[in-house]
């Protein structure tokens, strides 16, 4: 379950100039199979944990064709 305040705490992660952007990544890999999906996310968490910098949209693009997106 997510946290009551998981939408602020995405919002601190992320580049505010790809903000949009960002949520239509977001939305494509809720689309991924589980095993997918696994993966986007793990890569996800492992780039917050590495860097304080905003993640970019590109970056999460990556991510999603790693999970097996195309």
């Amino acid at each position: 379950m997510l946290s009551a305040d998981f939408a602020e705490s995405l919002a601190r992660v992320v580049d505010p100039r790809d903000h949009k952007a960002l949520a239509g990544v977001i939305e494509a890999a809720t689309r991924l199979d589980d095993d997918g999906l696994r993966v986007f996310l793990d890569q996800f968490a492992a780039r917050v944990r590495s860097s304080a910098a905003p993640i970019r949209h590109d970056e999460l693009l990556q991510f999603l064709r790693a999970a097996g997106a195309t």
